[in-house]
């Protein structure tokens, strides 16, 4: 054979060997088999490093589909033969925050800005790790400029009876500006008001003080009425009236968020206390860390202090808490809007918003309605979990017992049948089913009975353990036998 044909083999060869390799780490990633799959795939690469790119697009792809624990064995392959990739660390990040790794994340993200610190997009999934946020790369710098653009503090308005007793000037998102311009043109083609003389709103702000001090008169203590007279001075530009009033309305009620942010606000606008107005909200939103209103403003206090990354960090936060909640800092409107889905029968579009506010409100109504929701949708894993949710928030709700009942019961009722049948595998599978949803002692050891049926020791043997530990058998306390086991008695080998 010519030297050149030689030559032209062995290319062929290596090519050839090395789509093998490839294609057999892809069966292993699938199959969860790491190891072997990452010593095939280095051993391709190896051989046509053109395999890199298409591991690289691999990678991709189980990440679109959710495979993320393949994307990131995959990925740590890829950045072991090229360790100065950020683009792939980036991307590797990426997908440990979708499996919840988020400080393994955040040593990828760092290592990728030292070596490029102007790289956005590393940049602010580092800030997003901070609150474990698992959005990436352009839907998150996306929705966080859109709240960068806010530049006024947010105060919350004039409570009980005088709610809208004068508009408290709070900024809107981008997108509603369009609406307001359009409502500003139609106000301009009307008759022009003519503007107020100074000595006119002297006499307006003269009789609403007299108002609200009225208010006080007749309700002494009202964490209400002083927040409302302090909102007024506060608007007024009267800052150490409005401190003094917002103080006394968070002495009467000390976890009132309302008071908390407003007074955070005042003491940042009127008197520059920053450092105390920082830690009046850090301490708010560990009480309500879903409070967007005070995350804008920590995140507006620490723009004012040039803290670059802490100022990112909240903005990254708002951005995805407004994205949640359809771009509303108030509560009651995104509740209004889910509702109205849920009346509508929208589920595609309500599950998410629900999810939300089952968070934010940690009440049973939310997830009373999403194991609907998921229940019409055929989602069985989530409406037993929606359920188990439901029992830990409210321990004695009957309705969540009764149903991971109802469900349990079906699976161990089908197994025993299909044990009877003969297909004692079909039962295994049903009955773990069952336990799943709701364990019970006498259902491990009919496990443990099929299992040793089926010749499986080590399965029979963990089934028996976990029955002790329902019992209190491996703790030495007295148990109940197993079903058609006579007391005193060892359980089944």
């Amino acid at each position: 054979m010519a030297l050149w044909d030689k030559l032209i083999s062995g290319k062929a060869d290596k090519e050839k060997k090395a789509k093998e390799l490839y294609d057999r780490s892809i069966k292993y990633f699938e199959g969860k088999l790491y190891n072997r799959a990452l010593k095939d795939l280095e051993d391709a690469i190896t051989l046509s490093p053109e395999y890199g790119k298409e591991a690289v697009e691999l990678m991709q792809t189980f990440s679109s589909q959710g495979a993320d624990e393949q994307a990131v064995s995959v990925g740590y392959a890829l950045l072991k033969l090229d360790k100065t990739n950020i683009d792939l660390a980036n991307k590797l990040g990426n997908s440990l925050r979708k499996l919840g790794s988020f400080e393994k994340a955040k040593r990828l993200y760092t290592f990728a800005l030292k070596t490029k610190p102007n790289f956005p997009e590393a940049k602010y999934n580092l800030a997003a790790c901070s609150f474990k946020i698992a959005t990436a790369d352009d839907q998150l710098i996306r929705q966080t400029r859109k709240v960068e653009a806010l530049k006024l503090p947010r105060r919350f308005e004039f409570q009980g009876a005088r709610a809208g007793f004068y508009e408290v000037p709070n900024e809107k998102l981008e997108e509603d500006k369009p609406k307001q311009k359009a409502k500003d043109k139609a106000a301009e083609e009307q008759e022009p008001e003519q503007e107020m003389s100074e000595e006119d709103l002297a006499m307006m702000r003269d009789g609403m003080v007299k108002e609200l001090k009225a208010d006080l008169e007749a309700h002494p203590g009202s964490w209400e009425h002083e927040f409302n007279m302090a909102l007024l001075y506060d608007l007024f530009g009267f800052g150490e009236l409005a401190v003094q009033h917002y103080r006394i309305a968070v002495e009467v009620d000390p976890k009132n968020r309302m008071s908390i942010n407003n007074l955070a606000v005042a003491l940042s606008v009127h008197k520059n206390l920053d450092a105390e107005a920082e830690t009046l909200l850090l301490n708010g939103l560990s009480q309500k860390p879903y409070e967007r209103t005070m995350v804008l403003n920590l995140a507006l206090i620490y723009r004012k202090l040039n803290k670059g990354f802490q100022t990112l960090k909240y903005f990254v936060y708002l951005g995805e808490l407004l994205e949640r909640a359809l771009g509303e800092f108030e509560t009651d409107k995104v509740e209004e809007h889910a509702r109205q889905l849920f009346e509508r029968r929208k589920y595609l579009e309500a599950i998410p918003i629900f999810e939300h506010l089952a968070l934010e409100k940690q009440e049973a109504f939310w997830l009373e309605k999403l194991a609907v929701m998921y229940l019409n949708q055929k989602k069985e894993e989530m409406v037993v979990s929606t359920y188990k949710r439901l029992l830990k928030l409210d321990p004695n709700h009957k309705e969540s017992a009764a149903k991971l009942k109802e469900m349990a019961d079906g699976y161990d009722k089908q197994a025993r049948e299909k044990v009877k049948k003969g297909s004692r595998s079909q039962a295994i599978q049903l009955m773990l089913k069952s336990v799943q949803i709701v364990e019970t002692p006498d259902r491990w050891v009919e496990l443990a009975q099929w299992y040793e049926e089926e010749g499986e020791e080590i399965l029979s043997e963990n089934a028996l353990k976990r029955w002790k530990r329902l019992t209190g058998a491996e703790t030495g306390e007295a148990a109940s036998p197993p079903p058609g086991q006579a007391a005193g008695t060892p359980p089944p080998a």
